[in-house]
């Protein structure tokens, strides 16, 4: 089982020419809600790349929390339909977590109100890893309170699990958060936040790499959006895996897409290698970055593997 602890927002995008002025009210061309949250698109990623059939149990177990009122019924609602087990999402008395933003023909400005998500505790922790053991997986951001995700990590290294940490939105980190993460997924910027690196050539990320090693990170992937990603395990393998080259379209998921590809496919499957489960996220984002959507935008298993097994026969 794969646990994802983390964020479920209500996503609302507002299409609009321009951003009002000052004491100005402007008009939006449209409206938009949908599912949001890293937690929830890294747990929808999951669920939609292990779905074979109607007849498979959850692969994704979420961990979180929304408003006891209609929107966050819907979104528990919308996340059992992709196949997320949402067991341990629960139904509180504060308003669900919403991200709004305006959205312009040239750039997008975005609000965040974590509402619910910022009540999640550690004995929401506890509560979902009571019966984990090390044949499982679990996977953080930094969308909800940082305590929480570091008490989530240490319980989880304690109990044997595989732990993955994608720092997003980047925060600062104490050192000794990394000794108990496997895997972390930072994309460039957030690289830059955690080590002071700019990680614009490969040079520069096989330093900022390095610097995840030395406090004892054992695998690190540093996504490059539309320049793929670079990898590095800390003694064999150091790599950069460059994109799948699709016309982008919405990349807003398409992060949560690539971690969430990760993070099934290694090492819980024990079926890809690392690099390989890189290379099988990057389609997978690849794919996700050339629809407009969130969660409906992420693909199938069968969707990436076409495109995997066209990428190798290319």
């Amino acid at each position: 089982m794969i646990y994802v602890l983390g964020s479920i927002n209500n996503d609302m995008t507002l299409e609009v020419e321009r951003i009002p002025k000052k004491n100005e009210r402007g008009a939006a061309e449209s409206c938009v809600a949908r599912l949001g949250g890293k937690g929830a698109l890294q747990a929808v990623a999951i669920a939609k790349l292990a779905k074979r059939d109607d007849s498979d149990k959850p692969a994704v177990r979420l961990i979180g929390r929304v408003g006891n009122d209609g929107v966050g019924e819907k979104l528990i609602t919308e996340l059992a339909e992709y196949g997320v087990d949402t067991t341990f999402v629960r139904q509180v008395k504060r308003a669900t977590g919403m991200t709004l933003a305006a959205a312009t023909p040239k750039d997008t400005r975005t609000l965040v109100y974590g509402g619910a998500n910022n009540g999640l505790s550690k004995t929401d922790v506890d509560e979902a890893l009571e019966h984990a053991d090390s044949s499982d997986t679990l996977l953080c951001q930094t969308e909800i309170p940082l305590y929480v995700v570091v008490y989530a990590l240490r319980k989880a290294r304690s109990l044997g699990m595989t732990t993955i940490l994608n720092p997003s939105p980047a925060k600062s980190l104490p050192d000794d958060v990394y000794c108990n993460v496997d895997v972390i997924v930072p994309n460039d910027e957030e690289t830059t936040e955690l080590t002071g690196v700019h990680p614009t050539d490969f040079g520069a990320q096989k330093n900022a790499m390095r610097y995840f090693h030395a406090r004892g990170v054992q695998y690190v992937v540093i996504t490059l959006g539309a320049n793929g990603c670079s990898l590095s395990d800390g003694a064999y393998i150091v790599s950069h895996i460059p994109p799948y080259k699709s016309a982008a379209v919405d990349t807003s998921a398409a992060g949560d897409a690539f971690v969430g590809a990760l993070a099934l496919t290694y090492p819980h499957t024990g079926m890809y290698s690392f690099e390989e489960a890189c290379a099988f996220a990057t389609k997978a984002a690849s794919i996700t970055a050339s629809r407009r959507g969130g969660a409906e935008s992420i693909p199938n298993m069968a969707e990436v593997c076409e495109l995997y097994n066209k990428f190798i026969d290319d």
